[in-house]
């Protein structure tokens, strides 16, 4: 089969608590997504892949050397905010790109809104992204309902807009809540829908799944399956994919191509 995996992760503080009124110390916030991150990492390198991390600025702060190893295994570091809770401010996406630059020494071309909250596209060229990943066009209760918004990747106002990858019919979201709540056999063949249709997939998880989060109080749908087991779900998921030839990418390569947005 001929197509395209863009699989990436949020790499954010472990916030989802503190939504729920249970309070969690930042350490412990960014300790929770470290040690997933850890164990993601150590998958993808035995998998062969890059892919992208969007990642706070906050988290980039307190754990540099782990988005240096991330760079120098040839992943794409992307940005998620200034925080996983950010002010909302446009200045937050000009300073959250260069402070990851000042880490990472190289350029940040990426963005992703916390929770996927709307951002003003103007904003995000004036602060020197190429693309956008703030698009998850489906409908998620009490967050948010963008199933008015393009599924396809397209560009708009000069910049390059990358949904996260649904289902055709129903729009059923292909990504991290989705992948834990439905057999296997289901998630293999929602996928194959859209790769026939679209020739790609933008998949998305959080680092901080991959920890063990069962203690957490949290809604069970979010931590139905976690840590090892997941990342064993994960890896079997992967081989499926390469098994059927797809190549996995990093999603700066959308902007890199010479042909143009539209056509792919």
């Amino acid at each position: 089969m001929i197509g395209k995996i863009y699989l990436n992760f949020d790499l954010e503080e472990f916030d989802i608590p503190c939504e729920y009124g249970h309070y969690l110390k930042e350490e412990e916030q960014i300790q929770v997504s470290n040690e997933g991150a850890e164990a993601l990492l150590e998958l993808l390198q035995k998998k062969g892949l890059k892919v992208t991390f969007f990642t706070t600025a906050s988290f980039a702060l307190k754990k540099t050397e782990l988005i240096k190893t991330i760079l120098a295994f040839g992943h794409e570091i992307a940005s998620h905010g200034l925080s996983h809770n950010p002010v909302g401010k446009d200045e937050e996406l000009l300073l959250s790109k260069k402070i990851l630059e000042d880490i990472c020494s190289v350029q940040i071309l990426g963005y992703r809104s916390p929770r996927f909250r709307a951002v003003n596209y103007q904003s995000l060229i004036c602060s020197g992204y190429k693309y956008n990943s703030s698009i998850n066009p489906t409908w998620l209760p009490g967050r948010y309902n963008y199933l008015s918004l393009p599924r396809k990747i397209f560009c708009e106002q000069g910049l390059v807009q990358i949904p996260i990858s649904t289902t055709p019919l129903f729009r059923i979201p292909l990504c991290w809540l989705t992948f834990k709540n439905i057999p296997l056999s289901l998630f293999k063949t929602f996928p194959l829908w859209t790769l026939q249709e679209k020739g790609y997939l933008n998949i998305f998880f959080h680092p901080w799944e991959f920890a063990n989060i069962q203690k957490y109080a949290i809604p069970r749908i979010t931590k139905a399956i976690d840590g090892l087991v997941l990342l064993q779900r994960l890896e079997a998921y992967i081989s499926w994919l390469q098994s059927l030839e797809l190549r996995f990418c990093t999603l700066n390569e959308v902007i890199q191509k010479e042909r143009p947005v539209e056509q792919l």
